[in-house]
């Protein structure tokens, strides 16, 4: 059997030491269930990693979840051997808030929506050259309520530019890139949306995860891409 994740060879900067024990822990289930050929990939973090199996959504068989939690862009890019190799009939992307979310992230004065957007651009250009044939769908990042999240931890990180603003600029970059020809964008954001412009508390468990009515609303939104 192949192995796509040898812990020697994944270099993950700016992750936390709590992030990378449980990368690697990740890694290592991946390389004892490796994808497939012709498969559909949902890539991403702790978001996608909670929809578990995906195929209980689409009454399907063929989905296989790639998601690590607390996964950033980087994380992603350190992965994508896997991705090359067994060549995914299509990919759902899902990555960025990890980047922009951890304050204690090594380095993390350095990262804005610009570095956080062009690594996940540069995920999509180098999965099409290495795949040309993989239909890539790039989800725009999802919401955060941060009051949900104070409510239930009584803190929530401080940065110096406001978390939703950060999103929504990633968001921008995302939308107007010139080489969306990489990629069909979904704008998975603006389906979680309340009033405020915040995630709505009817599909979050905790301000930034998904619980099981979020789940619902993501897969009715690319269930027509599947």
């Amino acid at each position: 059997m192949k192995n796509f994740y040898k812990k020697s060879e994944l270099r993950i900067p700016n992750h936390t030491p709590d992030q990378k024990e449980f990368y690697y822990k990740r890694c290592a289930d991946f390389d004892k269930m490796p994808i497939g050929f012709k498969k559909i990939v949902m890539l991403g973090d702790s978001i996608t990693e909670g929809g578990e199996d995906w195929n209980k959504y689409f009454k399907s068989n063929n989905i296989v979840n790639r998601g690590i939690s607390g996964d950033t862009t980087l994380g992603v890019l350190a992965r994508l051997n896997e991705i090359y190799f067994y060549k995914p009939s299509s990919i759902f992307l899902l990555i960025g808030i990890n980047d922009i979310f951890n304050t204690d992230s090594p380095n993390r004065k350095n990262i804005t929506p610009l570095t956080v957007a062009s690594n996940i651009i540069q995920i999509t250009e180098l999965v099409n050259k290495h795949t040309p044939e993989t239909q890539f769908y790039l989800q725009t990042t999802l919401p955060i309520n941060e009051k949900i999240f104070y409510d239930l931890t009584g803190s929530f990180p401080k940065h110096e530019v406001h978390l939703k603003e950060q999103i929504n600029q990633i968001n921008t970059i995302l939308k107007k890139n010139i080489k969306q020809k990489y990629y069909k964008l979904i704008d998975l954001h603006s389906f979680f949306l309340d009033n405020s412009g915040m995630l709505s508390k009817q599909f979050t468990f905790d301000g930034v995860h998904l619980n099981e009515a979020g789940y619902n609303n993501w897969s009715k939104v690319i269930n027509e891409f599947i």
